[in-house]
């Protein structure tokens, strides 16, 4: 059985083709998909094989050619794989903040994130209680949040309890059996990584999504579920602190992807002490880009 993002994927692209009137005469391109639907191209070429087994397609050599019209039955059923009310809300808010939207000292209110997340302010009240207890927000009066900053101190305690949960994951990880899914996700991963940094000045603010995927995989690994609870914490406050400053967010975002292709190359290679060295270089980085952004420090 294929993983929900193929299905999702195959789904998207079957969506596409049914706006058209004609589709016999349509040829699909891998690197015009990848983009449209910010997916790499290994993901639209395993989807474009499900849509050839389906009979939409047909693939000769590097031609993929549309040769009917898709129909109710090719669809995948990813009801299954929905994202829950909650799960919505929190990725919202964390895309608001990556993007800069939500900046230190911004005021928002329930009703307008209910709005324009598409959740209502039940979910949306319970997850701004439920996230203010890391002091990133506070209450305001008449249903209002603010955004809040917190000291080098905090900043400091933060890195190092992201450090020992990390470091402890991907030695896990690192000894997955070979045949695991989870080698097929990195190695898609890497590809979208390659594909951003070949355009990195324009698509330099893909990075949140691509760090957000990178490191989940690397937390999923402990199989530990106090450390998975901390993992949206730690990545919403650090990178809530990196858009502070916005002067150097070019460079300090190519640095990451960069670091992010090394560990992946190495995890691929299953180099344990390549591994290890590359990603203790990618933490002091981290490191030394929240306290530069949060407090202005060289």
């Amino acid at each position: 059985m294929q993983s929900h993002l193929i299905q999702t994927t195959t789904n998207s692209i079957l969506k596409s083709l049914s706006e058209f009137d004609d589709v016999n005469s349509i040829i699909l391109k891998d690197n015009t998909l990848a983009k449209k639907l910010n997916v790499s191209r290994t993901t639209i070429r395993t989807s474009l094989k499900e849509l050839e087994k389906k009979g939409v397609i047909e693939i000769s050599d590097n031609q993929k050619l549309v040769i009917r019209a898709p129909v109710e039955t090719d669809y995948f059923d990813t009801s299954d794989g929905v994202s829950s009310k909650e799960e919505i809300i929190e990725k919202y808010f964390l895309d608001l903040i990556n993007h800069g939207k939500l900046l230190p000292g911004g005021k928002f209110s329930e009703l307008e994130l209910a709005k324009s997340s598409g959740c209502n302010t039940i979910t949306v009240r319970e997850f701004l209680i439920k996230f203010s207890r890391f002091g990133l927000i506070e209450k305001k009066p008449r249903s209002k949040w603010q955004m809040v900053k917190f000291d080098e101190k905090f900043a400091l305690e933060l890195i190092e309890f992201r450090r020992i949960l990390e470091m402890s994951s991907i030695t896990k990880l690192i000894a997955m059996p070979a045949d695991d899914e989870v080698w097929q996700e990195l190695a898609e991963l890497l590809d979208r990584h390659v594909e951003v940094l070949a355009d990195v000045e324009n698509r330099y603010t893909e990075l949140s999504g691509l760090d957000r995927k990178f490191h989940f995989i690397v937390q999923r690994a402990s199989n530990n579920r106090f450390f998975m609870q901390f993992f949206d914490v730690v990545s919403l406050i650090c990178h809530y602190h990196y858009q502070w400053n916005k002067s150097d967010e070019l460079e300090r975002n190519q640095v990451a992807l960069q670091e992010h292709v090394d560990i992946i190359t190495q995890l691929l290679a299953h180099n344990t002490s390549g591994v290890l060295t590359a990603m203790e270089a990618h933490l002091n980085t981290a490191k030394k880009t929240l306290l530069r952004s949060a407090h202005g420090l060289q």
